[in-house]
């Protein structure tokens, strides 16, 4: 016997596709999650999409890529939320696509945390708050030397394991670099905002469609999100100045 919830636990008799999830540790969703793509220059949602709710946000962007490619439209910038950085729209990316995102936090309570070590990447060298450099690998891990940490004058404020300092380096390490350094500045943290835009929609499509799902299986519900982004369009179209005067 164990307290919990097994990880793939059906959840409903009548719907095998219903899963029971959870945003945060607060916000617990049992059923299915629902995604939504925002033009932000048109508010047009251009494709949507719908995964059981215990299932990451980044495996949706499978179906949103094809519905992008069926439109014939490619991606500029991509304004997403931090739990999408591990899709593959983020991680096969093309050159020139922008992403803005608010990169994950770091904190390692009273001490160095890993943005204290500088990367080089062009070299493949990290150096510590001390100075100094050992090589790095791409999704590996660098182990400092014990010895070289307990003679460090700064050990105290940076670990307190005796086989000394590690730093995992992050497959998207460099992407995480740079959206930090971003949203430091006044322009990065204008462009963070935009993504707003996005939530409204989604808001829209969910007042609409409802929190509780009318069909069953995720096949159904995706052609009943898609219906509803229908109707959210021709309510943003109804308000665009070209649609207007054709009106």
């Amino acid at each position: 016997m164990r307290q919990g919830v097994a990880k793939d636990r059906l959840i409903a008799v009548e719907d095998a596709d219903m899963r029971h999830g959870r945003k945060s540790r607060s916000q617990r969703i049992d059923g299915y999650k629902r995604h939504v793509l925002r033009d932000l220059d048109t508010g047009l949602v251009r494709a949507v999409g719908v995964t059981r709710a215990n299932a990451p946000e980044a495996t949706v962007t499978t179906d949103i890529m094809a519905d992008l490619a069926a439109q014939g439209v490619s991606l500029k910038e991509l304004h997403i939320d931090r739990a999408y950085l591990s899709s593959l729209l983020v991680r096969e990316r093309p050159e020139g696509l922008e992403i803005d995102c608010k990169a994950w936090p770091v904190r390692n309570g009273d001490r160095f945390p890993k943005i204290a070590f500088a990367l080089d990447w062009e070299h493949g060298l990290i150096r510590c708050p001390n100075d100094v450099e050992l090589s790095f690998e791409p999704c590996g891990t660098v182990h400092s030397p014990a010895e070289q940490c307990a003679a460090c004058s700064k050990r105290a404020l940076c670990t307190k394991s005796k086989q000394g300092r590690s730093v995992s380096i992050h497959p998207g390490e460099r992407l995480l670099a740079e959206l930090r350094k971003r949203q430091l500045t006044s322009a990065g943290r204008a462009k963070l905002r935009e993504r707003i835009g996005a939530e409204h929609s989604l808001a829209h499509v969910g007042r609409w469609q409802g929190d509780r799902a009318r069909y069953q299986g995720v096949r159904k519900n995706v052609f009943d999100t898609r219906r509803t982004a229908v109707v959210h369009n021709l309510h943003v179209m109804s308000h665009l100045p070209a649609f207007a005067k054709a009106a």
